[in-house]
């Protein structure tokens, strides 16, 4: 009997042992219900590092999420930010007429939570009527062949009168503004992008004029210059020297919005990193905005692994990086649904994901594994 047990197990037990030593992930028993409000809370676990935050909206693909997963929100999530609600064609879609019941609703959820709030954005290119750049006969400003200084002067009334009716409107308790969204070019040809209409009919001007508005409403609020791929070598440059300009002619910028949307075989973590430490020596704090990880042809494993290594070198650079924020909660409810990017699923259970960043310095497995004490 004892020579059958030794020729039957102890081949199963190398082959346990050979999976482990190669990095193989084990199949853990049979998982019992979990409570996403019982498992350990990623706003407890950060608090030492930076905020940690996330997106919602109230229509669109992620109502459901606000509406019916609030306790997982306000569990997890130190930081909330408005996906649409807050975007200019939102707030003053017609000219004067301001509508904020959407966004009072979030910021009222917020402030019940004890959640930040970050406000999400004051000045973009996209997701802003065109009314802003219209003359007083109606006709765009932009695509005139000269652009006078009464049309010139009527464009920046409008947009500091936006500005400043906003963020009277919401006072403390957005603690901070993304003031400029996506305003640099990927075009290595030009620092900024030349279809915006602020840039068109403003030039090089807007960004100032925005930020020292923003700035002189509210001092006590930090400002950001927001942005998808600053990171990235090809944009990096621009990006940054930009900054760097507009701080020495003394505008108010404090921090940068990396928002990275990124992919499980993406922007390395060597790229992402020298971008952190460059910006940081510049002065400037940094927030990660919009944070999702695709994982198209990966695996929810893989996924994880993106997530640990990303969530330990922010840790690392927890002195410079004071918010990190999730673009969305779940993924049935993410603007890249099909590529499953967030860290709960369409049923709004944890993912391996979640699990890899309760400790960046174990396996997800292990940690999932912890806590059902397996």
């Amino acid at each position: 009997m004892k020579r059958t047990f030794n020729k039957v197990v102890a081949p199963i037990l190398l082959l346990v042992a050979l999976l482990l030593s190669s990095g193989i992930t084990p199949v853990i028993g049979k998982t019992p219900e979990i409570s996403v409000v019982d498992i350990p809370s990623l706003r407890e676990i950060y608090k030492d590092y930076f905020e940690i935050g996330t997106a919602v909206s109230i229509a669109g693909w992620s109502a459901k999420t606000f509406d019916t997963h609030r306790d997982l929100i306000g569990h997890h999530f130190s930081s909330l930010t408005a996906e649409n609600e807050m975007k200019p064609d939102a707030l003053q879609n017609r000219e004067g007429i301001f509508t904020y019941r959407d966004s009072d609703r979030m910021v009222k959820f917020a402030v019940e939570n004890d959640m930040l709030v970050r406000g999400h954005t004051l000045v973009w290119h996209a997701q802003t009527s065109d009314w802003f750049f219209r003359d007083k006969d109606g006709k765009l400003i932009y695509e005139k062949d000269t652009i006078s200084e009464e049309d010139r002067q009527l464009v920046i009334d409008r947009l500091e009168n936006h500005i400043e009716t906003v963020m009277e409107h919401f006072g403390d308790d957005v603690y901070a503004w993304d003031v400029v969204n996506e305003a640099v070019s990927d075009d290595g040809a030009s620092t900024h992008r030349l279809d915006s209409p602020w840039f068109r009919i403003l030039g090089d001007d807007f960004m100032g004029i925005a930020f020292r508005k923003a700035h002189e409403v509210n001092p006590n609020i930090k400002l950001f210059y927001n942005d998808y791929n600053p990171e990235m070598v090809y944009k990096r440059g621009r990006t940054l020297n930009m900054l760097k300009r507009l701080k020495l002619e003394g505008v108010p910028i404090h921090g940068i919005g990396i928002q990275g949307h990124w992919s499980v075989d993406g922007t390395s973590i060597r790229e992402i990193e020298d971008a952190i430490r460059l910006y940081a020596d510049a002065g400037l704090e940094i927030h990660i905005t919009e944070m999702d990880v695709g994982m198209k042809g990966f695996t929810e494993e893989e996924q994880a692994e993106r997530y640990r290594e990303l969530f330990k070198l922010f840790k690392k650079y927890s002195n410079a990086i004071t918010s990190v924020t999730l673009w969305g909660v779940s993924d049935d409810a993410s603007w890249r649904s099909g590529e499953n990017p967030l860290l709960f699923d369409r049923n709004h259970e944890p993912k391996p994901a979640y699990w890899a960043l309760v400790d960046t310095d174990k396996p997800w497995y292990e940690n999932k594994a912890e806590y059902l004490g397996q």
